[in-house]
C-alpha cells in the first residue's frame, strides 16, 4: 500500500498544474476566497502572510498545519505554499502528552499512520475560533490540555507571519502527576520535502538531537540562499518561548509510529525505512516533570516564515538574527547572527572567507572571533557561519551591523542587516474587586465573588509568556473548575490585561488575604495583594408558606427549609397547626435528604388533624454535610376562614456522634377566606 507522501509525489505534476483552479487545496496565487472555500472540514484563522487551519473531522480532530498566503511581501515564489504538510485536512503532525508514563495523543482518534498507537482521551472544547485564536481543550484522566494556536510576529522578519503554538497542561487532580509534552511537526517547504534544517553553524541532513545546554536560538529552512522558494523558521530558545528539553530531527516515519520515542539513528539521512524520497520531520520534547494537583505549565513554540536579508552574487550571502533583541530574564542579553553563503558561480569558490562588521553598540561574547575561513567552495555548494552577539546599549537604538564574504577569484559581497536593541519590559499589577461576599436571604451574593487583577508593560519590550497564579488563604477557596493560573501569553508594552477568577466561601467567616503572582519568560516577577470579607451566615430552619391568602378548598404547600446548618446529619421534627383552618393532606421527603448515591433514610411522620400535629417527621444522611435546602414538604388544604401559624415543634438537629447542630427557628402564618 502506498503512503500518502509516496503518492504525493507521484501526483506532484499534476498538482501543480491543477492549481490553477484551486484543485486538492492549491489555489492559484492571490486567490484567497479560493483557499478559504477548500478548507470545508477544517477551522483556519488568516492574514496576508500565513494561514493556520486545524482539523474539524472526526478523524484526528484538532490537529493542525501551516501555509503562507502572501508569504514573504517581496518574494512571490512564496505564496500559498505548504510550511506544515496538511492538505487538504490536516493528520500527519500530531502532539503527544506522556502522564505517568502513559502516551496520549492529544486530538480525536484516527485510523491513519501518524499517533494510530498511542491513547486517546477526551474532547472537552472545541475546536474552535475565540478571538484570534483556535483552541481546542482534551482531558487525560486527571489532566486537561488546552491546545491554543494564533499568529504572532516572527523573530527575525517581524511580520506576524508566525504561528505560536502553544499547549497549557492544568492538574486537576487530588495528587501530583509526571506529565511531558511532545510537539511533531510534518515540515515542509512548498513541494521540497528534503532541503537541510539550518542551526547554528551546521547544516542538518541526517538524524540529529540537540539538548537543552547546546539548544539553538532558531532554526531555518531555504531551497536555495540566490533564488528561495520558501524560508522557514522554528524559534526554540528565546523570551518568546517556551525552551524544550530536547529537539530532534529525523524522518517522518520514525516520527509518526513513535508516539513519544522514535527510531532514531544519529548520522542516517531523513529516508524512511524502505522507501527512496527524503521526508524530514521535527519533534519538541518537553520532558516529564512533576505538576502539582491545581496546578498549570505552558509549553509554547514559534513555526513560520524566516527573515533572511540576502545580497545576490557570484558569491551570495544571506544573514539573519533578531529584528528585535531586549534583555532576558536570569540570563545576558545575547543574541546569534547567521550567515548563508552560496557559490552561485560557475566554477569553485577558493579560500572563501566570512567578516562579521559591528557598529557601536554590539560586541562578540568572548571566545568569538569576527572572521572565519570557510575553504573552497564547489558550484550550488551552501556553507553557514553564525556568532553570539551581545548589545551594549542599555536605552533602545536601532543599529546596523554588516557580513562581507570573499574568495580568490571571487569580488568581496557585503550585506547588511539592522536590529533593533529594546528596553526590558517591566511588569506592574494591582488587583481591582469587591471588598468581599454579601448576604442575602441566607445566601451570600454574590456567590462566586469575582478576583479581578490588572497587569501592565510599563517597559519597552513585549513581555512573554505572561502567567498569572492566584494563592488564596483560608475562608476562600476556587470556584469549581476554576483555575489557579491564568495565561495572558504576550504583553506588550503600554498594554494592560485583565486576569480574573470566581472564588467562593470554604466555610469560614473572617477576611482573608490572597496574593496575585505574576511571572514571565522575560520580566522580574511581580505581586499584589488583596483581602476579601466573608461575613457569618445564620443557620436557621424556617417555615416557608404562601404570604397571599388562599381560599377554602384550595390546597397549598408548605416547605420546612434548612439554612447554613453546619455538618448537619439528622433532622428530627413535628409541625403543628391550626386544625379549625387547615387540614394536612401529605407530606413529603425534602431536597435536602437526596445523596448522590440515592436517597437517604426518610421518616414522613404521622397527621393527626384533630390535635393539628404532623408528628415525628425524620430524615439521616449516609454522611454529615453543610446542608441548605428542604427538609420537609407538607401539603394543606384549606378548611375554614381564618388564620393559622404553623410552628416546628420537637426539633432536633444533630451531627455525627450526635453532636448538637444549632439554628435559629422561624414560623409562618397562613391566611384563608371564604
Amino acid at each position: 500500500m502506498l503512503h500518502r507522501k509516496t503518492v504525493r509525489r507521484a501526483i506532484l505534476l499534476v498538482l501543480i498544474s491543477a492549481a490553477a483552479t484551486g484543485v486538492y487545496g492549491l489555489p492559484a496565487r492571490g486567490e484567497t476566497g479560493a483557499l478559504a472555500a477548500a478548507a470545508g472540514p477544517n477551522l483556519e484563522i488568516r492574514n496576508q502572510y500565513i494561514r493556520v487551519f486545524v482539523n474539524a473531522t472526526d478523524d484526528g480532530t484538532g490537529r493542525f498545519a501551516v501555509d503562507s498566503t502572501g508569504g514573504d511581501p517581496l518574494n512571490p515564489a512564496d505564496d500559498d505554499k505548504p510550511l506544515v504538510y496538511g492538505r487538504p485536512t490536516p493528520w500527519t503532525s500530531y502532539t503527544t502528552i506522556r502522564v505517568d508514563g502513559m502516551d496520549y495523543v492529544f486530538g480525536g482518534r484516527t485510523e491513519r499512520r501518524a499517533g494510530k498507537g498511542g491513547d486517546y482521551g477526551v474532547r472537552v472544547l472545541g475546536p474552535q475560533r475565540a478571538g484570534g485564536s483556535i483552541v481546542a481543550v482534551w482531558r487525560f484522566g486527571d489532566i486537561e490540555v488546552s491546545q491554543v494556536l494564533s499568529m504572532v510576529r516572527s523573530t527575525t522578519t517581524g511580520l506576524h507571519d508566525t504561528a505560536k503554538i502553544t499547549y497549557i497542561v492544568t492538574n486537576q487532580g487530588s495528587s501530583p502527576r509526571n506529565v511531558g509534552l511532545r510537539i511533531m511537526l510534518d515540515t515542509m517547504l512548498g513541494a521540497n520535502d528534503g532541503a537541510p534544517f539550518r542551526a547554528k553553524d551546521r547544516a542538518i541532513l541526517s538524524d540529529t538531537v540537540f539538548g537543552s545546554r547546546e539548544m539553538p536560538h532558531f532554526w531555518q529552512a531555504f531551497d536555495s540562499l540566490s533564488s528561495p522558494s520558501v524560508t522557514s523558521q522554528g524559534t526554540l530558545a528565546s523570551v518568546e518561548v517556551t525552551a524544550p528539553d530536547r529537539v530532534l530531527f529525523t524522518n517522518w516515519g520514525s516520527l509518526a509510529d513513535g508516539v513519544w520515542d522514535a527510531d532514531f539513528v544519529p548520522g542516517r539521512d531523513f529516508i524512511r525505512a524502505g522507501e527512496y524520497e527524503l521526508d524530514s520531520a521535527i519533534a519538541l520534547y518537553w520532558d516529564p516533570a512533576p505538576l502539582a494537583p491545581g496546578d498549570s505549565r505552558e509549553c509554547t513554540t514559534l513555526y513560520g516564515m524566516g527573515g533572511i536579508s540576502i545580497a545576490p552574487g557570484v558569491l551570495s550571502i544571506g544573514v539573519t538574527s533578531p529584528a528585535e533583541v531586549t534583555t532576558g530574564k536570569d540570563r545576558p542579553a545575547t543574541f546569534p547572527i547567521v550567515a548563508y553563503v552560496e557559490n552561485s558561480g560557475p566554477t569553485v569558490a577558493l579560500d572563501v572567507r566570512v567578516t562579521l562588521e559591528l557598529p557601536g553598540g554590539l560586541s562578540l561574547v568572548p571566545g568569538e572571533r569576527p572572521a572565519h575561513t570557510l575553504g573552497d567552495l564547489q558550484p550550488g555548494e551552501t556553507a553557514q557561519v553564525a556568532w553570539e552577539v551581545a548589545p551594549e546599549v542599555r536605552d533602545q537604538a536601532e543599529l546596523e551591523y554588516s557580513v562581507a564574504v570573499e574568495a580568490e577569484n571571487a569580488e568581496r559581497n557585503r550585506v547588511r542587516r539592522a536590529v533593533r536593541v529594546l528596553a526590558p519590559p517591566s511588569l506592574l499589577v494591582r488587583v481591582e474587586s469587591p471588598a468581599g461576599f454579601g448576604v442575602r436571604d441566607d445566601r451570600f451574593d454574590p456567590c462566586p465573588l469575582g478576583v479581578k487583577a490588572l497587569v501592565e508593560n510599563a517597559g519597552g519590550a513585549p513581555a512573554y509568556g505572561v502567567r498569572a497564579t492566584l494563592a488564596l488563604g483560608q475562608g476562600v477557596r476556587l470556584a469549581e473548575r476554576e483555575k489557579a493560573s491564568r495565561f495572558p501569553g504576550t504583553v506588550a508594552p503600554g498594554e494592560t490585561c485583565e486576569v480574573a477568577w470566581q472564588v467562593v466561601p470554604s466555610g469560614e467567616a473572617g477576611d482573608f488575604d490572597y496574593v496575585v503572582r505574576v511571572e514571565s519568560r522575560s520580566a522580574d516577577d511581580r505581586f499584589a495583594t488583596g483581602r476579601v470579607h466573608v461575613p457569618e451566615l445564620s443557620p436557621r430552619v424556617l417555615v416557608a408558606a404562601p404570604v397571599t391568602p388562599r381560599r377554602v378548598g384550595e390546597f397549598l404547600a408548605v416547605d420546612i427549609i434548612a439554612r447554613n446548618l453546619a455538618s448537619l446529619r439528622e433532622a428530627r421534627f413535628s409541625v403543628r397547626f391550626d386544625p379549625s383552618v387547615l387540614e394536612a393532606v401529605s407530606v413529603s421527603r425534602g431536597t435536602a435528604f437526596v445523596e448522590e448515591a440515592g436517597m437517604s433514610y426518610w421518616q414522613e411522620g404521622v397527621i393527626d388533624n384533630l390535635q393539628g400535629l404532623v408528628g415525628g417527621v425524620a430524615g439521616r444522611l449516609k454522611k454529615a454535610r453543610d446542608t441548605t435546602g428542604v427538609l420537609a414538604t407538607v401539603s394543606f388544604r384549606a378548611k375554614a376562614p381564618g388564620v393559622s401559624r404553623i410552628v416546628l415543634e420537637d426539633l432536633s438537629l444533630a451531627g455525627d456522634g450526635g453532636q448538637v447542630v444549632s439554628s435559629l427557628v422561624e414560623g409562618a402564618s397562613v391566611t384563608v377566606r371564604e
